[in-house]
């Protein structure tokens, strides 16, 4: 979101520079500044060329004499009563070839006056010109009245496409909605009438959607968010037979290399993104106007196109017109005068970069916006029509980005270069400025699919699909890009901040109450007393503990399975009852009775104040830090914890490390002295905070170690950061990380240009070398460094920073950053009270890609335990078999029939997925889907996906 302190500023300058020229001295002496234009003269074009005035204005009459290529030419120029500036100078002959000499002699008021300049070859140009209004769902003022401003200029549109109809082609409306959720809300509010209006301006061309809901972070999205964020607009645009298969991506920089490698089952193959101008972008404005094919690691294309700033419009125009962000309800400015302060000359100095850059296109695209949340510009259609009868080149055309894609793809698509790598965002730091929030976002997420995983292994009827639609969007809009006011920072007791805030909170706590309903539901049915059912929603067998509550086993202590035999449980220090559930198959439930009696363990797990032991890992902790100074684990003969420990809290004031400060000393103590549980809970003083917690548990034959660090925040207004630190000690490891749909190797998978001071991870980081290496797995807390803490001084806007790092050193200590404050505007200024932290982390041999993704998924989709309910056990009706491919998630089909299953292929060659009916009697039907669960091409139950490739199918019984 461009500033509301940089909007004043262009305003201000403009007016200032305004007063000034008011007394002009007459002109000392001319400039000539070549253009890559050509004017329409004398029924030619002419190659263009910018006479200046220096030292005042031209007041009188005057002639240039131009001499160019051989060719000899005068023109005469009228000065006019308010005096001349710059004249445009039309020159002799056609394009020249080669870079040439013009010399030019201006007679004027009895004086003589003469320069030079060199003119070389410029192409004829088309430049498209894309009207919206930047989507910040809040930010310039509370959330209702930017819907009903978004709402209002689609009418608006709908009025000027008409009205320009006559006009030439390339100068007739359209208006791009930018995001889908400005379309769904005006549907909702429409009668009949209006949405018919609306459908017939779409389908003229006049209002053009494109797939996005809204300006998404997409690299905090998950997989099935990311997906999820076209789902919307796709389904809607085919009820009216339309398609869509472009994004516009605005104010954001940097994307997830995932919008790729999914774009075979949205439909999405086109992405322009309109980034900020300035604000913490870091490298990324290296990326404009270098479109590019972005391959995915399993061979799929989009694509991609970054352009200049999405303000460029209100930059030029923002004199000329009211400042938006001061005015409560803002309508359509007419100026009166379209081609001022429009894109000469702007134009062509941007032009002229591009050639200087060998850019080797002739067309480009720019975006026209009044500002973030502004009314439309009434005035484009005719500023661009004027600007067309004046000029041959550049030639200016309304655009969607439909339109120009088509266009450019048309024209080049054999010479668009194809890039591969992961575009890492730059603005996921904000997140953590809602640090609890962010937390229930994702496991929002991760619940939704588990209940979807839970109605289909049931195959239970009446799946309410609008529901989980609903939620899905609440999620997807917590993670959309504005998160507060402008003044967040500047004012945060603003009445509009406040409740900007409490607006964008909303989404994260509707998305955490719809999804645990939707997962109640999915588990209920008449219920059976004293009786619980564990639900594995992942494709993997697990061994792992559940905990159930007090009123869940109000029974006993004694806990067996359907088959009568006794199972390893515990009654914890909170009341809670664990059970440990062994080899629960996939997508599957075990049905367990309480019973009264002393808990039953054939497995013992050790404690003392510093030491906790399962038979799989040995965990040492400093008595004085509470930090973790020893990760051993059978079969591997090493410390896998470094210098300083795991686990260490740091507060970095004003984020600055030369003022770093930690955490202590701690008092441990013993919390769940075994035998199948063991934890040891640490207390200490931390800056920052009003108290920190951590508990380290181990759960005898699990191979997982557990941290539970909880922080009782203080609200700091002053800048900081909040880390803890996991230093490992693995000698020349590989960092790798979980990203949508896939995983990349930091730096080797990384874009040139992309985000490399902090990284946002879905599941888990692996740190490994040939031989050994530990995962991390963070459900709570998804921002994290490589090697130190590289986000320290990162304040402000970091306008061309120093600071952004160019390249990451491989190095096996990873900062999970937990909190900061660091920004400027729309995000939090503080923050305050409890919030949780969850880390797992298990040390394995040489690293198995397929095996980490399952301990990513184990870890964040823990076993479910609900009230007993249906048959006593229940799973899907099929088996699905693959040592390389894993099931990302799992759903009934919307229409009852089947369930449909995303599908990742973790290894770097292509894999098979075997599958298999479990009634012998009946079939499966498989076929390839897509995200509108549409039946395209059926398979065998031997299905190969590429290498590193995904897959969405519909399984049905036949």
């Amino acid at each position: 979101m461009t500033k509301y302190y940089l909007l004043l500023l262009v305003w201000c300058c403009v007016h200032t520079t305004a007063k000034a020229q008011d007394k002009e001295q007459a002109f000392t002496s001319i400039e000539l500044k070549p253009t890559v234009a050509y004017l329409k003269y004398q029924g030619r074009a002419a190659r263009m060329v910018r006479l200046l005035f220096h030292g005042g204005k031209n007041y009188a009459a005057a002639t240039a004499f131009i001499s160019f290529n051989g060719l000899q030419d005068s023109i005469r120029l009228d000065a006019g009563g308010n005096g001349m500036e710059v004249y445009e100078l039309p020159l002799p002959g056609g394009p020249v070839q080669q870079e040439t000499q013009l010399y030019v002699k201006l007679a004027a008021a009895g004086r003589e006056y003469t320069a030079r300049c060199m003119v070389a070859p410029a192409p004829e140009w088309k430049v498209y010109l894309l009207p919206h209004s930047h989507v910040d769902i809040g930010y310039t003022n509370v959330q209702e009245k930017v819907m009903r401003l978004h709402m209002n200029n689609i009418d608006e549109a709908i009025k000027i496409a008409e009205r320009t109809q006559h006009y030439p082609a390339d100068a007739r409306y359209k208006w791009n909605t930018e995001a889908f959720w400005v379309v769904d809300h005006y549907l909702a509010a429409a009668d009949e009438a209006k949405k018919n209006a609306f459908w017939n301006a779409v389908k003229k061309g006049w209002i053009n959607i494109d797939g996005a809901y809204a300006n998404i972070n997409t690299s905090v999205t998950d997989s099935r968010q990311l997906m999820q964020m076209f789902h919307t607009a796709v389904k809607t645009a085919k009820a009216q037979g339309l398609s869509i298969n472009t994004m516009f991506q605005g104010d954001i920089p940097g994307a997830s290399w995932g919008l790729s490698s999914q774009s075979a089952i949205t439909g999405i193959r086109y992405f322009w993104g309109a980034p900020n101008a300035g604000d913490r972008i870091g490298n990324s404005p290296k990326w404009r106007d270098r479109p590019f094919y972005w391959q995915s690691p399993g061979g799929e294309k989009m694509l991609y196109w970054q352009s200049e700033p999405y303000s460029i419009g209100y930059a030029l125009k923002g004199s000329k017109i009211p400042n938006f962000f001061t005015v409560e309800d803002p309508v359509p400015y007419y100026t009166g005068k379209p081609s001022e302060n429009f894109l000469n000359p702007y134009l062509f100095d941007y032009l002229a970069g591009l050639e200087r850059k060998k850019f080797p296109y002739n067309m480009t695209i720019m975006t026209w916006a009044m500002s973030d949340n502004a009314p439309i510009d009434p005035e484009l259609p005719d500023a661009v029509k004027e600007w067309n009868e004046r000029f041959a080149s550049p030639r200016l055309i309304i655009t969607s980005v439909k339109q120009f894609f088509g266009d450019f793809e048309a024209a080049y698509r054999d010479k668009i270069p194809v890039v591969s790598g992961d575009y890492t965002e730059f603005w996921t730091d904000g997140i953590a400025s809602a640090a609890r929030e962010t937390g229930y976002n994702r496991n929002a997420s991760e619940r939704l699919q588990q209940a979807d995983a839970i109605w289909a292994l049931r195959n239970k009827q009446g799946y309410p699909a609008k529901d989980f639609d609903t939620a899905w969007n609440n999620i997807l809009l917590f993670n959309e890009h504005t998160w507060g006011a402008y003044n967040s920072i500047s004012n945060p007791d603003d009445p509009k901040a406040i409740s900007q805030w409490g607006y964008k909170r909303s989404f994260a706590l509707k998305g955490k109450e719809q999804s645990a309903g939707l997962l109640t539901k999915a588990a209920e049915g008449e219920t059976i007393a004293n009786a619980v059912d564990v639900y594995n929603t992942i494709g993997a067998t697990r061994s792992e503990l559940v905990i159930l509550s007090a009123a869940q086993s109000a029974a006993g202590d004694l806990v067996k399975d359907a088959n009568g035999r006794n199972v390893p449980s515990q009654r914890l220090s909170t009341g809670e009852l664990a059970v440990l559930v062994q080899q629960i198959a996939p997508f599957s439930k075990q049905r367990f009775t309480i019973h009264a009696g002393k808990a039953f363990t054939n497995m013992k797990a050790s404690v003392t104040t510093t030491t906790l032991q399962n038979g799989l890992y040995r965990i040492v902790l400093d008595g004085k830090t509470g930090n973790i100074i020893r990760l051993e684990r059978t079969g591997i003969d090493h410390n896998l914890a470094d210098s300083g420990g795991l686990n260490q809290y740091s507060y970095l004031p004003g984020d600055s490390l030369e003022k770093i400060q930690y955490a202590g000393p701690a008092k441990i103590s013993i919390k769940e002295n075994g035998p199948l549980v063991v934890s040891l809970i640490i207390e200490s003083p931390a800056p920052g905070t009003n108290a920190l917690s951590s508990e380290i548990r181990l759960v005898a034959g699990v191979d997982r170690v557990e941290i539970i660090n909880t922080i009782d925040k203080k609200a700091i207004s002053e800048k900081e950061g909040v880390h803890f630190a996991f230093p490992f000690n693995v000698a020349d490891a590989q960092v790798r990380y979980s990203i949508p749909w896939g995983s990349i190797n930091v730096e080797a998978d990384q874009l040139q240009y992309a985000n490399r001071n902090w990284y946002t991870v879905q599941r888990w980081v692996d740190v490994s070398n040939k031989d050994f290496g530990v995962t991390w797995s963070t459900p709570d807390a998804p921002l994290f460094e490589v090697g130190s803490e590289t986000t320290a001084d990162l304040l402000g806007g970091l306008y061309d920073s120093p600071k952004w790092i160019n390249f990451t050193e491989q190095h096996p200590a990873l900062y999970s950053w937990v909190m900061n404050n660091l920004w400027h505007t729309n995000f939090r200024h503080a923050q305050e009270g409890i919030t949780t932290f969850r880390y797992y982390l298990k040390v394995h041999n040489a690293y198995d890609a397929f095996a980490v993704n399952q301990t990513g998924l184990a870890n964040h989709r823990p076993l479910i335990a609900a009230p007993a309910a249906g048959s006593t056990s229940e799973s899907l009706f099929f088996n699905i078999g693959s040592d390389a491919v894993y099931i990302e998630s799992i759903k009934p089909a919307d229409d009852g029939k089947g369930i449909i299953l995303w599908l990742v292929n973790a290894s770097a060659t292509a894999a098979p997925v075997t599958f298999t009916a479990k009634d012998k009697t009946t079939g499966l039907n498989i076929w390839e889907s897509n995200m509108l669960e549409e039946y395209k091409q059926q398979l065998n139950n031997k299905v190969t996906l590429p290498a590193k490739g995904i897959m969405m199918l519909r399984v049905e019984k036949k």
